[in-house]
């Protein structure tokens, strides 16, 4: 079996639009032309050359039911206002956009908990003081409405929780209309060549099964959910969230903040978990070919084919990563993938300080001894591959 592992990286390398700040800067531009009456009243924009014109002059100008839900989707939206207004964030990552909203919720967790234990709420502000004055500006609350009232806290939260799956359905609306309509017009030679037989994609759009499979051959798992401009906010099935960042004593008892979790949004949102059947039938090879099936495993290891011995391959199936940067928030996956001994997995970096991340994320996924093991010697089951230049079509 092989599968391939794709993450926004591989979007990227086909040379869309899929970074956090691509999407705010669409965002902005709409509340700039829709805020402009001069353009407005043109029913156009001057310059629609550009890809990003184009989307906008096709939404706001001949969409005008998904224009309406755009707008109510964005407006007076406390994520989006934060990531635009605030200017004190620049990463262009999803995972560091998850980040970014983790250390609120964790801010407001501790608060919340603080205040619930009638301690003092400012013992943890002098790490954390433009964060909260960030959070105070945006949501245009008083100081002490947003972290001293705990019934004002909730009822934040609960706001917090609505403007995400509003950011949400209005990236799944970019997404649709502006990045998979984009003409796409390269392919890997890393991967073009190679018959895999799953694609487990991290991202939300179709962009491999476009460009490599257009008679929709291969088994697919949208771990992350699919982008359907049919969707409404309610139906959408994207997950945007963050990591579990709870004890093991707390995060069984407190789910105060569950709904911003990856886990419980994949639950709810059903994405689906197809590639656990792969990694079962992965296990299962590899509990065949040990303990009382060694005889079979070294008759396989000299056999005979049309007069001649050929050696046995080890590693029976192969997990190629493309476009991923390897980070913790997808720990679980990566591990139920990797570390299997009868797995050889190849992961492709676009430079060597993309590398260099990926191989200190994989630390935190799988430990130090065990990349150490699975990167050399007989044991190696691991290999590091520079991306080749993407090739026009």
């Amino acid at each position: 079996m092989k599968i391939l592992v794709i993450g926004n990286g591989f979007d990227l390398a086909h040379g869309l639009p899929t970074k956090y700040t691509d999407f705010l800067d669409v965002v902005e531009s709409f509340i700039s032309i829709t805020n402009t009456p001069h353009i407005m009243a043109n029913g156009g924009l001057n310059n629609v050359a550009k890809p990003k014109n184009q989307f906008l002059d096709r939404l706001i100008f001949e969409e005008p039911t998904l224009c309406l839900e755009f707008k109510k989707m964005i407006q007076n939206n406390f994520w989006i206002e934060y990531f635009t207004k605030c200017g004190t964030y620049t990463k262009e990552n999803w995972i560091d956009f998850e980040s970014e909203i983790s250390r609120i919720i964790q801010l407001l967790d501790d608060i919340k908990v603080l205040t619930e234990n009638g301690d003092n709420v400012w013992s943890i502000a002098d790490n954390r003081t433009t964060i909260i004055k960030n959070v105070v500006n945006v949501s245009k609350k008083k100081l002490e409405d947003v972290f001293l009232d705990l019934e004002k806290i909730n009822e934040f939260v609960v706001v917090l929780d609505k403007d995400l799956k509003r950011l949400i359905r209005a990236l799944e609306i970019y997404l649709c209309e502006y990045v998979e309509k984009s003409n796409c017009t390269v392919i890997s030679p890393d991967i073009s060549n190679i018959h895999f037989d799953k694609i487990l994609s991290f991202n939300y759009t179709d962009i491999y099964k476009r460009q490599y499979d257009p008679k929709e051959e291969l088994d697919y798992d949208y771990i992350h959910g699919r982008a359907n401009v049919q969707n409404s906010m309610e139906s959408n099935n994207m997950v945007l969230g963050i990591d579990e960042y709870l004890s093991c004593d707390r995060k069984n008892k407190d789910t105060s903040f569950i709904t911003f979790k990856k886990y419980y949004q994949r639950i709810h949102k059903e994405t689906g978990c197809k590639y656990k059947d792969w990694v079962d039938s992965i296990r299962e090879d590899a509990s065949y070919f040990s303990g009382d099936n060694k005889v079979v495993l070294n008759k396989l290891t000299s056999r005979k084919n049309n007069g001649k011995y050929e050696s046995y391959k080890k590693y029976t199936h192969e997990v190629f990563i493309f476009g991923h940067s390897l980070d913790v928030t997808d720990s679980d996956i990566l591990r139920d993938l990797i570390l299997n001994d009868n797995v050889y997995t190849t992961i492709y970096y676009l430079n060597k300080d993309v590398m260099g991340q990926q191989i200190a994320n994989l630390v935190k996924v799988i430990g130090q001894d065990e990349l150490i093991r699975r990167t050399g010697g007989n044991a190696k089951t691991i290999e590091f591959r520079s991306q080749q230049e993407m090739v026009k079509i």
